[in-house]
């Protein structure tokens, strides 16, 4: 597989989770549609065409991501009610200096090539959610050519599937600052295809992730990539 590593940093970051309306959760690290969408600003592709050119090149992702905080905003809108215009107020939630690990990788050394250079002169500006919450890329690294290992301890990523039954705490409560919050995987059910109609588009495909926060060490090992003190999987 080849594939690199970019690092990126974002003093405010959202993911909505889909479907919320007046109370906009975020979810902790971007989610493969987010993650799509960036590879897409960078090469210059609209949200549609970037799915297609992952679909077609086999364009593999994979997230690591860590925060200091969480805030909510107060968000004023207008919202058509009955047959009058009127004023409602929505909640955002946001994380704060967020940094990311991105790893793009493919069987094809061409395609990781041309989405690395993207990034080195991304087309469009890069966010972290909103297009607000701009993204800085602090550093592009070399294409590897590296395979798969078993590994079975992560922390700060996104699985693909559900793994809420297959897992134990790898936390060392000795060596946790007592700030330091404890967050255990969470899975969620989230697109990961579309139907498109000119401006319109409708899920077609949902799929299962576990986002791990603190350690945890899986029961069975699943393929991924150590790269130096990173373990990577890639969705």
């Amino acid at each position: 597989m080849y594939l690199f590593k970019l690092k990126a940093f974002a003093v405010t970051a959202s993911f909505r989770i889909p479907e919320s309306h007046t109370f906009q959760q975020t979810l902790p690290l971007p989610p493969i549609t987010t993650l799509i969408g960036l590879v897409g600003a960078a090469v210059g592709l609209r949200f549609e065409d970037a799915m297609k050119f992952r679909e077609d090149n086999e364009l593999l992702l994979g997230i690591i991501g860590t925060n200091q905080g969480e805030f909510k905003d107060l968000w004023k809108y207008h919202k058509i009610k009955a047959s009058e215009v009127i004023s409602d107020v929505l909640v955002r939630e946001y994380l704060t200096n967020f940094e990311m690990s991105l790893y793009v990788g493919s069987q094809r050394d061409d395609v990781v090539r041309h989405v690395r250079e993207s990034f080195l002169s991304p087309c469009y500006a890069l966010s972290a959610g909103n297009s607000d919450d701009l993204l800085k890329i602090q550093q592009v690294g070399e294409v590897k050519n590296t395979d798969e290992v078993p590994l079975l301890e992560f922390k700060n990523t996104v699985l693909a599937g559900d793994y809420s039954a297959n897992f134990d705490s790898a936390i060392d409560l000795e060596k946790v600052p007592i700030t330091e919050t404890i967050r255990a995987p969470q899975v969620y059910l989230l697109p990961t295809a579309f139907n498109f109609n000119g401006s319109e588009r409708r899920v077609s495909e949902r799929k299962s992730f576990t986002f791990v926060g603190s350690p945890i060490r899986l029961r069975d090992p699943i393929p991924g990539f150590q790269i130096e003190e990173e373990a990577i999987v890639l969705i």
